[in-house]
């Protein structure tokens, strides 16, 4: 399984930006989103205090204003 945020637009709903965090280990996305680990298999989307832990974890930046965040399972 392949875990990416994905920001989409606030105004055109269009995904922007795509970074893969299968490096970040699924038990650790997991234990983050509140779920088991066999659970994480949908989309999530992410709140300021998801998006601070995945900044620490992977040196991401983000832009909340411009975009909406989420945590997806790709198979």
């Amino acid at each position: 399984m392949k875990y990416v945020v994905v920001a989409y637009d606030k105004i055109s709903e269009a995904a922007e930006e795509e970074t893969d965090l299968s490096a970040v280990g699924a038990d650790r996305l997991a234990r983050l989103i509140g779920i088991p680990v066999d659970r994480l298999v949908d989309v999530y989307p992410l709140d300021e205090r998801h998006r601070a832990a995945l900044a620490g974890w992977a040196d991401l930046t983000f832009a909340p204003d411009t975009y909406d965040y989420f945590l997806e399972a790709e198979a």
